[in-house]
């Protein structure tokens, strides 16, 4: 899954949901498999945080893609495939 695919299906349900209590959601595509991190202390980095958690509930080197709040109106995504990471920022409205 590329960065922009994730993007869209993220901005479908900010569309349907609200952004203003977005939480860090990963997607695992080999497994098919979607998370969402709820609990995030104020005080801690959800950028930091997010890409920690979705580390940890990934196989080995699976493919992941975390997407997470980064301002009042644009959030990240980051993917991690073939030990590599790339991040993109993101509006929430239609680019």
């Amino acid at each position: 899954m590329q960065l922009e695919e994730f993007a869209r299906m993220t901005r479908r349900v900010i569309s349907n949901q609200g952004f203003d209590d977005y939480l860090p959601t990963a997607i695992f595509p080999g497994r098919q498999m979607i998370m969402v991190l709820e609990g995030i202390p104020v005080d801690v980095d959800v950028e930091k945080a997010a890409l920690a958690w979705a580390s940890r509930k990934a196989q080995a080197d699976e493919e992941f893609l975390v997407a997470y709040k980064s301002s009042d109106d644009h959030f990240k995504v980051a993917r991690r495939a073939d030990g590599k990471f790339e991040v993109a920022v993101y509006s929430i409205a239609e680019d």
